[in-house]
């Protein structure tokens, strides 16, 4: 049995750090940090040769097709909750995880010849092809939802940018004709609780009718939403609610499937994780 201060003379836990580097994802590098010492021959000559059969494929000059993924226990888990909603960054990672699981799965098939043990993992890495496509058609490669994620959203988005052109347009009428009459405190358009507003200087606040949203900290400025375009922000204001509702409702849809293929997601996630550990 090693002892604590025998390994400390070693500088093992160092020396594991220093592995841990060369790991992609991020339970890749917990699994070489977190190593400790074993005495089981048997153990110890299958995980040697594994590691030599990785190192085998190296020589070829093929690394693994292993991109980060970060630990993603935790957002599997809350997947699999009844009701609950990922975040669209959070379903590309899992997005990735499938994708480099269905890549590794071929890596280590067209290596089998090189490296046979790699084999006994296949079994347990994600290839579901069409759960990727799923995901696909909602989440970009940014993270972001797509327009095309449904009729309902693409119709909704075009409505807004619509009706965002018209209010721009409008607010730009009035400024113009302010500007003439030098009240306008500024030559930009500014937003106040996500409504176009007009900055105007606080003497001629009266000689534009709407509603006051805000002053600056001096009180030389003041921000109004002129009546005329009161009904169009409230339209924007009504269809960004609609857009927001929309987009959970396909992030829901989303996470229901992945809670589905949560378990199986785990499994791979932990493969994944130890090849990644011993090419490192």
């Amino acid at each position: 049995m090693i002892t604590q201060i025998t390994l400390e003379k070693l500088e093992f836990q160092k020396v594991l750090y220093q592995v841990a580097n060369y790991t992609i994802t991020e339970k890749g590098k917990q699994l070489v940090q977190n190593i400790k010492p074993v005495t089981d021959k048997n153990f110890i000559s299958r995980e040697g040769e594994t590691v030599n059969q990785a190192k085998e494929i190296l020589i070829k000059n093929v690394p693994p097709p292993i991109e980060f993924i970060p630990d993603l226990t935790e957002t599997l888990l809350q997947s699999k909750i009844e009701g609950s909603i990922l975040n669209s960054k959070k379903i590309l990672q899992i997005l990735n995880l499938a994708a480099s699981s269905r890549k590794l799965f071929k890596f280590i098939k067209d290596n089998s010849e090189v490296a046979p043990l790699f084999t006994n993992y296949n079994p347990d890495l994600f290839i579901d092809k069409m759960f990727e496509h799923h995901i696909q058609n909602v989440i970009d490669e940014n993270g972001e939802v797509k327009e095309k994620a449904s009729k309902e959203l693409s119709s909704l988005r075009k409505d807004i940018r619509d009706k965002q052109g018209e209010l721009i347009k409008s607010i730009n009428r009035i400024m113009k004709s302010l500007e003439d009459q030098e009240m306008v405190r500024e030559d930009y358009l500014t937003l106040r609780d996500g409504r176009m507003v007009i900055p105007i200087k606080a003497e001629h606040k009266r000689h534009l009718r709407g509603f006051i949203h805000s002053e600056s900290s001096t009180g030389q400025t003041v921000y109004i939403e002129p009546e005329q375009t009161l009904e169009l922000n409230n339209e924007i204001i009504s269809l960004n609610f609609a857009e927001r509702r929309e987009v959970e409702r396909l992030l829901k849809e989303i996470t229901r499937l992945i809670g589905k293929e949560s378990e199986k997601l785990k499994v791979s996630l932990e493969r994944v994780a130890y090849i990644d550990s011993v090419f490192a």
